[in-house]
């Protein structure tokens, strides 16, 4: 089989009992158990973009330590194997497991991404962009249009690890939500500066790029975002990006507070909290795209369970949902 041809291997949900003669998948945890009879195993967690898979495989203790030594979490594995069902969940019982070459496997198939065209999503972006009047507003967001290092992390990057938007291109998906609810508040609420909001909502996540770091099995937040928070870190990449535009004081402190206070509380993240209307509408429209996509995926994700009536409890939002 072509080793690129990796379309032709079924993802984790298309997966039934019986056997599987090969399949990629992203290796998450791997471990050395001891079942009954003090016979060892090792048990793993494979996973793609369409889910998870537990594994188990058994062999002398000798022998799983060996294996345990060439093949790491964050590995992409080739598995032939029987699919079983275990306690009711479907698990793969490993006849052959190793581990393929990094040319081998593109990463869109082990991290979900956006369903959207990021091309197109990036292109609706600059358009509504241009919409803003004030010269050295929109000369700040042209520079961060322009500047092809910070493109590639904002089109790579998550908006969330977990809650929302926690996919390749999310914080591009979110960043264009935000960018169209503020303009549709600068028609309804015209004592809103609209080029403010479109540049607030624009850059109000930057630190993003700069919260997470990539390795293959998971999204991590990179040490710097664990000592700072993704909005010390926004501010930081946005002073230099100020200092090379042309703006009076006033526009350029109402933008640093827009990024240090879009989070709205301080228990939710923010420096301080909005005190001018257009720092407060930002923030209304993050939360409005955040929160609705926790809703929506809470309810695809049940879509299929007619007798399930409520979610289970949303800790970020405090609340059990009704999918009634």
């Amino acid at each position: 089989m072509d080793s690129l041809d990796l379309k032709q291997t079924p993802f984790i949900d298309e997966l039934n009992p019986g056997m599987l003669d090969e399949g990629y998948f992203l290796l998450k945890k791997i471990h050395i158990n001891v079942g009954k009879k003090n016979k060892p195993f090792l048990r793993l967690l494979l996973s793609d973009k369409s889910g998870h898979l537990p594994g188990v495989y058994f062999d002398s203790l000798n022998n799983l330590k060996k294996f345990q030594t060439e093949i790491s979490e964050g590995d992409v594995v080739k598995v032939n194997g029987l699919i079983e069902e275990y306690q009711d969940v479907l698990q793969v019982k490993i006849q052959k497991m190793e581990k393929t070459p990094s040319d081998k496997w593109e990463l869109t198939r082990f991290w979900k991404r956006t369903t959207h065209d990021r091309r197109l999503l990036l292109r609706e972006l600059q358009t509504l962009l241009q919409k803003i009047k004030t010269p050295g507003l929109k000369k700040l967001c042209q520079n961060y249009l322009n500047d092809k290092e910070f493109l590639a992390l904002f089109l790579e990057a998550p908006a969330s690890r977990f809650f929302h938007h926690a996919y390749i291109g999310g914080l591009l998906e979110h960043t264009l939500s935000v960018v169209k609810l503020v303009q549709a508040y600068s028609i309804i609420y015209p004592l809103a500066n609209p080029d403010i909001l479109l540049t607030g909502a624009f850059l109000h996540d930057i630190g993003k790029v700069d919260e997470y770091r990539y390795l293959l099995k998971d999204i991590e937040y990179s040490t710097e975002a664990r000592l700072k928070g993704h909005t010390l870190l926004g501010y930081e990449r946005l002073q230099p990006s100020l200092n090379k535009v042309n703006l009076d004081e006033n526009l350029k402190l109402k933008i640093e507070h827009i990024l240090i206070s879009h989070q709205g509380k301080k228990e939710w993240g923010a420096l301080i909290e909005p005190k001018f209307l257009e720092a407060y509408l930002i923030h209304a429209a993050d939360s409005t795209d955040s929160n609705q996509f926790i809703f929506s995926d809470i309810r695809k994700f049940t879509e299929n369970s007619r007798d399930k009536i409520w979610s289970k409890y949303i800790s970020i939002l405090n609340r059990e949902l009704y999918l009634g």
